[in-house]
């Protein structure tokens, strides 16, 4: 139920399969819990694949969230990394950090700023770092479906790794656009659906656009127990030289409230 006293609680995510994926929009507004009231929260995200044999490989990956809220404020922050190799050869590495601080202005009014920083090898991201600010406004606030849209301005700074492409180290800033919707839907007594669509346009080239969509299913047996199955779609015009355009990801998890 919106505005319930909420306590301090760890989450643990065991990851049962994900098909890499190296999208640049991180979707920070869904690992929101909006549904509590003042108080602070935790999560924890684990996940590991050792195989040996026919296929030799190796993946960790974890994430850390925190968040903090008050009747006005609230502040999440994450830290996410992966690293995998297989035959001996390094096939994912990346980590991110954000932090973000929203401010409620009235009870669908509020303003979001946030802090973000990137390292993707296999993106060929060697630092990326976003600092923007905006509204988001709470469109529908039923007990059953919540409907949130925002906007923000952003300035990202993005330098391409050294390596034998011909961008190698390049780097450039550039004020982009971050636009999103957010609607959470309850079918039926504890399913959910949780829908988010990005769209990131570079203020000095609209043609220049990230596009995020992420839709995740949740069933809730308990309160202590969730099951969830996620896909997520990116889209980037304009990678690094050799990065494909679209990335795709399929993930299911099972959560466990301590």
């Amino acid at each position: 139920m919106a505005g319930r006293k909420s306590s301090r609680w760890v989450l643990l995510l065991v990851w049962l399969h994900a098909a890499s994926a190296a999208a640049q929009i991180v979707n920070v507004q869904a690992l929101f819990d909006e549904n509590t009231g003042p108080g602070r929260s935790a999560a924890v995200d684990l996940g590991a694949d050792w195989r040996t044999g026919s296929t030799d490989l190796f993946s960790v990956r974890g994430a850390l969230l925190g968040q903090w809220r008050s009747e006005t404020h609230t502040w999440l922050a994450v830290l996410r990394g992966e690293y995998a190799f297989a035959a001996d050869e390094v096939i994912v590495s990346k980590v991110m950090e954000h932090v973000r601080y929203r401010y409620g202005f009235t009870e669908r009014l509020s303003g979001e700023v946030f802090l973000q920083h990137e390292f993707d090898k296999f993106r060929r991201i060697q630092f990326r770092a976003l600092l923007g600010a905006g509204p988001r406004v709470r469109v529908l606030t039923d007990e059953k479906a919540t409907l949130v849209v925002g906007l923000a301005l952003m300035l990202e700074h993005e330098r391409i790794r050294r390596d034998s492409e011909p961008d190698t180290g390049e780097f450039r800033t550039d004020p982009r656009l971050s636009s999103y919707v957010l609607g959470r839907l309850e079918f039926m007594e504890n399913v959910f659906l949780v829908q988010t669509l990005y769209a990131q346009p570079r203020v000095t080239n609209p043609a220049d656009i990230r596009l995020l969509n992420d839709t995740i299913f949740e069933v809730k047996p308990n309160q202590r127990l969730s099951v969830g199955i996620g896909f997520n779609l990116t889209f980037d015009n304009s990678p690094p030289l050799g990065v494909p355009k679209l990335d795709t990801q399929l993930r299911t998890s099972v959560g466990i409230r301590l």
